[in-house]
């Protein structure tokens, strides 16, 4: 199963002509969903410290 977050290079034609083609079935994922991914919070205060 592969999951991934609307990224461009994973849906690209390419790509997804490859994933049919290997049968890998895709996870749902709407294409506005928020990050699931802590580390994107972690990024986020970062850059809001470095600016100040």
């Amino acid at each position: 199963m592969f999951q991934h977050g609307n990224a461009r290079p994973n849906v690209a034609r390419i790509c997804r002509q490859f994933m049919e083609a290997e049968n890998v079935p895709f996870l749902p994922w709407p294409a506005y969903s928020p990050a699931m991914s802590p580390i994107e919070h972690v990024w986020n205060a970062l850059d809001r410290c470095v600016r100040q």
